[in-house]
């Protein structure tokens, strides 16, 4: 996810300037979440800490929508085609059993705080950067020249499938590019 970049960081290819039209289309319908965490973390954290079907329901909800998933003939994801029953208890269990809704609702409010959804003007990582570009339903990779614009990037890949939770999804493709990131770059090996 390339989301961060510096604040005046601006689209200037016709490419750039459709990605941002297209991520800013989609943040309209999908980033309730993220404004129910950023300003009223303990009322959704509370809430799921007390109904475990109501986290449920939270995550898988967010699996269905965020995952590179085909759809079934009613057009809903089909989210048995990618992930097993066990996969995604273990995932829901990772909140319930030890408690910590609550806590991961507040790393969005930490960030509205911090203002540390962009960099400063001006910011430029200079560390060399490589992308795993997953096809995210949701998340949408920037083309590489608008994450140029913040990150020294050394290594890219277009992925041919996988969204935002990649790894779970296609973990052959994210450890094949991990691998070849970490060869190009010497200093990543240590």
């Amino acid at each position: 996810m390339m989301s961060v970049h510096a604040e005046d960081v601006a689209p200037t290819t016709d490419e750039e300037k459709a990605f941002v039209a297209k991520r800013d289309a989609i943040a309209d319908w999908e980033s309730a979440y993220n404004d129910e965490q950023e300003t009223r973390p303990q009322t959704l954290g509370v809430a799921m800490a007390d109904s475990p079907v109501g986290a449920a329901g939270w995550i898988l909800e967010k699996f269905g929508k965020w995952a590179d998933l085909p759809t079934t003939g009613k057009g809903d994801p089909d989210i048995w085609s990618k992930f097993s029953e066990e996969e995604l208890l273990t995932n829901i269990m990772l909140y319930i059993a030890p408690g910590s809704f609550v806590t991961a609702t507040w790393m969005y409010h930490g960030k509205r705080l911090e203002g540390s959804q962009t960099f400063p003007a001006g910011t430029r990582i200079k560390v060399p950067t490589g992308v795993a570009a997953f096809p995210d339903p949701v998340f949408v990779p920037p083309p590489r020249s608008f994450a140029e614009k913040t990150y020294n990037i050394v290594h890219w890949t277009d992925m041919p499938r996988g969204g935002h939770f990649a790894a779970l999804e296609e973990p052959e493709l994210m450890l094949a590019d991990l691998r070849a990131f970490v060869a190009l770059v010497p200093d990543a090996r240590s």
